[in-house]
């Protein structure tokens, strides 16, 4: 498949929809008014939205024109939703819950990621995930990549890129400097401390030996 490029809007949807597949099989397939609310919702959601009928509708006749939904013919007067995510992305399901999870939650590192894919069934172990995010990111078209660390995280992030590359904070090289730095300066600060009480040990030392001497003298 060409790559995608999906708004927000889609994204969301798409990714709940998927999300609810798994998670509430008993209420899938779903309408629009409970996509919308399942897109909006505030737990397991980055960033909050708050989409409408009309909006959810709207991203679903895009995603239904370019083949990643369904509406389901069999499921009775109101019009219900079926993904097709894994069928035109040719996604493992494993790979396609850590995906799904980074379009809900937004950037997130492996160790994340492990945690909230597992919901829907991602993969139960670190490799795992690893070998999911070096599939997404090693196709013709990426659809996930590793985001610089910035300062202050203790690990890289990932994002998915099926909206387009994300922002990335811009950074000023005095404050990467600074933080790259700082050992350094920890360590400097360290053997400077050393240092003077080397020197106030020598004096204490000195002082001593010139009372002893006096004594001796007398």
């Amino acid at each position: 498949m060409s790559q995608i490029l999906l708004s927000p809007n889609e994204a969301r949807v798409l990714a709940a929809l998927v999300e609810k597949s798994i998670t509430t099989p008993q209420y899938y397939p779903m309408t629009v008014n409970a996509l919308m609310m399942a897109s909006n919702q505030k737990n397991s959601r980055s960033p909050v939205m708050n989409l409408s009928e009309g909006d959810t509708g709207a991203a679903l006749n895009t995603l239904e024109a370019d083949k990643l939904v369904t509406r389901d013919d069999n499921a009775g007067r109101v019009p219900k939703w079926r993904h097709r995510f894994h069928h035109q992305l040719l996604l493992k399901a494993p790979t396609m819950a850590v995906l799904a999870t980074l379009m809900l939650r937004g950037p997130q590192t492996p160790a994340e990621l492990r945690a909230n894919a597992a919901v829907l069934n991602g993969p139960p172990d670190a490799d795992g995930i690893q070998a999911a995010l070096d599939d997404l990111a090693e196709r013709a078209h990426p659809m996930v990549m590793l985001l610089p660390r910035l300062p202050g995280q203790a690990a890289a992030r990932y994002a998915h890129l099926l909206s387009g590359t994300p922002d990335i904070p811009v950074v000023e090289a005095s404050t990467m400097q600074a933080a790259s730095q700082a050992p350094a300066r920890a360590a400097a600060g360290n053997g400077m401390e050393r240092l003077a009480q080397l020197e106030a040990r020598v004096i204490e030392l000195e002082a001593r030996l010139a009372t002893l001497e006096a004594a001796l003298g007398g």
